[in-house]
């Protein structure tokens, strides 16, 4: 467990809104001097609370879809969990994947572009472990909002970023802009000059497609992975079946979540539950709090709602390709 500061906070939040920001534009944000930014940006990189600089992509422009598969465990040893792991982490695809507490053990967030692909990559995923799968439950998302990390600071508001609304026109990428966005999503704060190094083009080049690709939708913007267990926070997921919804209903669920700095992710579904939140909390407390709230605020359209916690992250790649 690492203890941070306002100022770290402060910057940690500068950074999850747009983590190409320069270290003198976060200094003049968060009242220090460009050189003390920097060298606290290094040692919350040092510290591992930050683990990576990255790009934050629209995966329905590319024509893909997401499909979240939840899994139960049986007879599972150490040893094959960590060979398992190991091998979802050299797959592409993979968004996302994470160690559960809860009803599931562990989930996967895999871009495919229809079913039938679903079907091949969850065969080529998991057929040599089925024997070790006691249940699954697939989830597929409709649409999805990320939300800044103002629960870091008293004083902001939560700003949301369209994920993906999935009636998106598609985007044609070239190979320049592929290797551009492979680069971005290890390092979202290299420079432009290394980049264009890498890519044998000039410095402008890589800027005018770096906006080219913020214009067309496909970057959404540039964020920082936190572990957020290192700073004792708790990552939940909670997931809510509804009831007697109508879309004047679903934008004041996603009026509420905007407004309540823990959430940070809002998805619509199709699946065994219609809308899942991600939440970040200090303790279990808070949590609780928010769902009070929560089901205060919509007592006849909550049917019901599951609650995981999230253990550990493995991977986290808004370009998994």
């Amino acid at each position: 467990m690492e203890k941070i500061d306002l100022k770290d906070k402060k910057i940690l939040y500068e950074l999850d809104l747009d983590s190409r920001q320069s270290n003198k534009q976060i200094a003049k944000k968060v009242g220090l001097s460009e050189q003390v930014t920097g060298n606290r940006i290094n040692s919350l990189i040092k510290k591992n609370i930050i683990d990576y600089f990255y790009v934050k992509t629209n995966p329905t422009l590319l024509g893909y879809f997401h499909v979240k598969t939840y899994i139960r465990w049986q007879k599972l040893i150490k040893e094959k969990e960590t060979l398992l792991l190991n091998e979802l982490n050299n797959k592409n695809g993979i968004y996302w994947m994470a160690s559960l507490r809860g009803k599931y053990d562990f989930v996967a967030s895999i871009y495919v572009k229809n079913m039938a692909e679903f079907s091949e990559r969850y065969d080529d995923i998991f057929n040599k472990y089925i024997d070790y799968i006691a249940d699954r439950n697939i989830i597929v998302l409709e649409k999805a909002y990320t939300y800044s990390k103002a629960f870091l600071l008293e004083d902001r508001e939560a700003k949301g970023i369209v994920y993906s609304l999935g009636k998106e026109k598609k985007v044609i990428l070239d190979e320049k802009d592929k290797e551009l966005l492979r680069i971005l999503n290890k390092d979202g704060r290299a420079s432009l000059l290394d980049i264009a190094k890498k890519l044998n083009v000039s410095s402008d080049t890589i800027r005018y497609r770096i906006n080219n690709l913020k214009k067309s939708g496909l970057i959404t913007g540039f964020g920082v992975k936190v572990n957020f267990e290192i700073i004792n926070y708790e990552y939940s997921i909670i997931s809510l079946k509804l009831q007697n919804m109508d879309n004047e209903k679903y934008k004041r669920l996603e009026t509420f979540c905007k407004l309540n700095k823990n959430v940070v992710i809002f998805i619509k579904t199709v699946g065994d539950h219609d809308v899942e939140l991600e939440v970040e909390t200090k303790n279990r407390n808070e949590l609780d709090e928010l769902i009070k709230n929560l089901r205060d605020s919509f007592i006849l359209e909550i049917k019901d709602y599951e609650i995981f916690e999230v253990i550990k992250e493995y991977r986290m790649t808004y370009y998994p390709f």
